[in-house]
């Protein structure tokens, strides 16, 4: 018996060049529409369905419902488990595929843009290197003043909101395994230099969702920022807006950190995060 999965590859790979005939056309894109539909009828909250919900969801007949089915599933694309229907094991390669194209930079570039241009102030995405915070993409605002950071820059975790949002994915005990092995510079009279109490801070900011520094790295200056996740929920990034503090004053700080939080979301949503499914 001839296997169903030839009837999708032949709608969706078909390379035949002869003149199709009359209505073909459209019953495949009719069949292939109805395979998408299928895919997408599967979620988080419903990862089993039967072929008697598919239909009465999709509005389409058990008897081509069930072609489509075992297409997708000669194809690896579905399994049966019983009576019912999961996503098979050849969707997660292709979402591979799709994640091996991803970007922290491309995937962050317009949003930091977007950030820059409402906050009027300097926006930076770091990622963290051993205790070091290291720029990424930096995105400069016409009314910025006195903020000067460049690409490939780098400063110590502690002393910045980038990098207290990234140590603080981190538990107490991981974060005294790291600091142990690690003396806590001092940047200015603000830094927070002893590990209990940075790892006290963190706790912090773990709670509130995002990390301020307070003069910390370099005095006049206060910055906010906010973690970014990728498709797994692990902490790769974090975004931060930098301001004078006659700029951001301390009665300001909630507000900029909601958009700079707002913004981190945005991009982990682009890298595959689902928003909610884990906090920091």
């Amino acid at each position: 018996m001839t296997t169903m999965g030839t009837d999708v590859q032949s709608v969706v790979l078909s390379r035949n060049q002869a003149e199709a005939k009359p209505g073909e056309g459209t019953h495949k894109n009719q069949l292939l529409s109805r395979a998408v539909a299928v895919m997408f009828a599967f979620s988080a909250s419903r990862p089993r369905r039967s072929l008697a919900d598919l239909s009465e969801e999709l509005g389409v007949n058990k008897a081509s419902l069930l072609r489509i089915l075992r297409a997708l599933e000669a194809e690896g694309l579905l399994r049966r488990s019983g009576n019912d229907y999961q996503l098979g094991a050849r969707v997660l390669a292709l979402s591979n595929v799709f994640l091996s194209t991803l970007s922290v930079q491309e995937e962050a570039r317009p949003h930091l843009a977007k950030l820059a241009r409402d906050c009027g102030q300097t926006v930076s995405l770091a990622v963290r290197n051993d205790f070091d915070v290291v720029y990424v993409a930096i995105e400069h605002a016409q009314s910025e003043v006195g903020i000067q950071s460049e690409i490939g820059g780098h400063h110590p975790a502690n002393a910045t909101a980038l990098g207290k949002v990234m140590l603080a994915e981190n538990s107490a005990e991981e974060l005294r395994a790291l600091l142990d092995r690690k003396a806590l510079p001092k940047l200015t009279e603000r830094t927070i230099a002893d590990p209990e109490a940075l790892i006290s801070h963190l706790e912090q900011v773990r709670r509130q969702g995002y990390g301020v520094d307070d003069e910390e790295r370099a005095i006049g200056i206060r910055c906010v920022a906010a973690p970014v996740r990728n498709h797994e929920g692990a902490v790769i990034a974090a975004v931060s807006i930098s301001s004078p503090i006659f700029v951001m004053g301390v009665e300001d700080i909630e507000e900029f950190a909601g958009m700079v939080v707002d913004t981190a979301n945005a991009i982990s949503s682009e890298l595959g995060f689902a928003a909610g499914t884990q906090s920091i």
